[in-house]
């Protein structure tokens, strides 16, 4: 069930899809890269601060998605401009030395969205239940977000009380790096992409953490043992730009990717049905 906030955003043009990201909470762990090096496909490797891989849960609401032109009104005819999103993330580099987000897995409450998603990006989404609550207590606000798989039952959650402060752009340094990230790699049809985003800088505040459940990061053979690094962000849209192969084997740029099903994918085969997926 998710809270839907007023939001105008401006025509956009040259683009995939637009969408709308708001209620985002990052929790963040350092991890030996040598956890994350073997999730990875080729032509990827870990990137690294202060000598950790990081690995994020990160829930948030993906709201008013469209597709361009004549196109622009099928999301919502169809139930899918707007659900409840939980992913398990990390940060890698590419062949080309680029760096990037590699989506562990996304649980996700729109089954369509889920099965279109695996079966034309590459991307490890799960259907699941999702849910948003905010509340508020003696003028603290408190954001909680949890998530249950359909298939397995897999959960996570995680309950914040953000601080009561005005929005900040993201800190130098860690805080920067692990929210201010502007493309995703993801494996498609036996090949490695790289997919661009844009939007206005993140606006952060940091976040006291209430509750936790990290079930999606241990089905993923993540150990996470320490207190996480916790923000919260205000709204953005978000342009989802081209998306370019990089090769089979993550070698060499072979230029804009016309989107099809995939052959395969090292997380979630092309070939599972959208059944499978709940």
């Amino acid at each position: 069930m998710i809270r839907r906030r007023p939001y105008g955003g401006g025509a956009a043009t040259g683009y995939l899809m637009v969408q709308k990201w708001s209620e985002i909470v990052w929790a963040h762990w350092p991890v030996d890269p040598a956890q994350v090096a073997g999730l990875l496909p080729p032509g990827l490797t870990p990137e690294t601060y202060d000598n950790s891989a990081w690995v994020g849960l990160v829930p948030f609401e993906m709201s008013e998605l469209r597709l361009p032109g004549v196109l622009s009104r099928l999301t919502s005819a169809v139930g899918v401009d707007s659900f409840g999103e939980v992913n398990v993330r990390t940060y890698v580099r590419g062949p080309d030395g680029r760096t990037g987000v590699w989506f562990c897995t996304l649980d996700a409450d729109r089954l369509l969205a889920v099965a279109s998603a695996r079966f034309a990006l590459g991307l490890p989404y799960r259907h699941a239940r999702t849910r948003f609550t905010v509340s508020t207590d003696g003028g603290c606000e408190h954001l909680a977000w949890s998530s249950t798989r359909r298939r397995d039952g897999v959960r996570a959650e995680i309950r914040v009380t953000p601080e009561n402060v005005r929005p900040r752009p993201a800190a130098p340094g860690l805080e920067h790096f692990l929210v201010e990230r502007y493309s995703f790699y993801s494996w498609w049809h036996g090949q490695l992409l790289r997919g661009s985003l844009s939007h206005s800088p993140w606006q952060v505040r940091n976040a006291n953490l209430v509750a936790l459940d990290t079930g999606t990061v241990a089905a993923r053979g993540i150990s996470v043992v320490r207190a996480p690094h916790v923000l919260v962000g205000e709204p953005v849209e978000v342009e989802v730009l081209e998306l370019r192969r990089l090769g089979r084997t993550g070698c060499g740029e072979t230029g804009a990717l016309e989107v099809g099903p995939p052959d395969g994918h090292r997380e979630v085969p092309a070939a599972e049905s959208a059944e499978a997926a709940a």
